[in-house]
């Protein structure tokens, strides 16, 4: 029981930081300084390889159709997204890693279909927590959101 309630706080804790250590979020100010965070972002590159849709993924949907999936694998801290739709919005993943300091991850993707990935290998800390979720965005707007999802890195 100690345990569950232990996870539980411990995602919780994690979904704050999450908010914080992205673009977008609130930005610090004057005393608050120490709390911005860095963020490493991609713009993904295709790839003519396409990885297997697993417990390791997610999927974002408009409320009708599924609009974009992304897995995490932690072996090479890879970020694979795909938009399933042509509806002109961008699929994005944003995360962090529970590590000194709290890094964000932002991985991008441009409006065309396919498998596209993003490499985080030199960036993301070694077994840690990797929350994230997958986004679609209309410009700097965003439109839909996944669940989040706790992965653990390499």
């Amino acid at each position: 029981m100690r345990r569950m309630i232990a996870g539980a706080a411990g995602a919780a804790l994690a979904a704050t930081a999450l908010v914080g250590a992205l673009p977008g979020a609130a930005s610090a100010t004057g005393s608050d300084v120490h709390a911005q965070k860095k963020v490493y972002s991609q713009k993904a590159k295709p790839t003519r390889k396409s990885t297997r849709f697993d417990p390791y993924c997610n999927t974002v949907s408009n409320g009708r159709k599924m609009a974009g999936m992304a897995c995490f694998r932690a072996k090479g801290d890879r970020v694979w997204i795909k938009d399933t739709l042509k509806d002109g919005l961008r699929v994005e993943v944003r995360g962090t890693v529970n590590s000194g300091g709290q890094p964000g991850y932002r991985c991008y993707g441009n409006y065309k279909g396919g498998w596209q990935v993003c490499n985080f290998d030199r960036q993301m800390a070694e077994k840690h927590v990797f929350l994230w979720y997958v986004s679609t965005w209309k410009g700097n707007k965003i439109k839909w959101t996944s669940d989040e999802k706790m992965l653990r890195t390499s």
